[in-house]
């Protein structure tokens, strides 16, 4: 499932010349998926890339979700960028059972796609770091503040480095995320608190439990800001 022609055209026919037994379907999006369950047998598997299904300015997370909930117990793997951490996170909390790299070729997709027909899981070495490095994160973030329960678990993570007054870089150093990533988590924060910059939100956040200590409060926010 991929909305580009281009690659879902090719994927799909680079899979059959492999390996003639294969009867691939493809479908452009989640409404045409959903039209191809209901008039016949579940795939197999499902080979989803997400992030050509997301809308500009979507939330890839946000059509993970949908996708997941569309095929339900049918085994799903999705294709990832390396450079997207959150990404396999979500997906295995999702029950999704692999995450198949853009960097792979055929055959690793192949043999991949087949392990997770048969019941197997496919999450490659990198990405199954990542997701320890993820999980030992959260296991250290604190629990939400009083005026910061509409966030999520990481971005109540990142909500805690900054009032440590930690810069972009470093949030993103020690939750094993990119820089960018970590500046969505900050916006993110923004957005959730109504708060114009990043003390702002920490006050808003801590606002009845007390406030921070006035030296971390003036450190670090002249820093990414955006």
């Amino acid at each position: 499932m991929d909305e580009a022609p281009l690659t879902r055209e090719s994927l799909s026919i680079g899979l059959s010349l492999r390996d003639t037994s294969l009867h691939m379907r493809t479908a452009a999006s989640l409404g045409e998926a959903k039209a191809m369950l209901a008039a016949g047998a579940p795939p197999a598997v499902v080979l989803c890339n997400v992030v050509s299904l997301t809308p500009p300015n979507g939330n890839v997370l946000a059509t993970l979700r949908d996708a997941a909930g569309t095929f339900g117990s049918t085994p799903m793997v999705v294709l990832v960028d390396g450079e997207e951490a959150d990404l396999p996170l979500e997906a295995s909390r999702l029950g999704v059972r692999g995450c198949l790299p853009t960097s792979v070729g055929l055959a690793v997709a192949q043999e991949a796609l087949r392990l997770v027909a048969g019941g197997g899981t496919f999450f490659p070495s990198p990405f199954l770091h990542r997701l320890a490095q993820h999980r030992e994160a959260a296991e250290d973030d604190p629990p939400a503040p009083s005026g910061g329960a509409a966030l999520t678990a990481r971005q109540r993570g990142v909500l805690q480095r900054l009032r440590e007054g930690k810069s972009n870089r470093v949030i993103a150093q020690e939750l094993g995320i990119s820089e960018n990533t970590a500046k969505v988590h900050v916006r993110g924060i923004l957005r959730a608190l109504g708060a114009s910059n990043r003390a702002e939100a920490v006050r808003k956040a801590w606002q009845s439990a007390g406030p921070a200590d006035p030296q971390t409060l003036s450190r670090g926010w002249g820093r990414d800001r955006d």
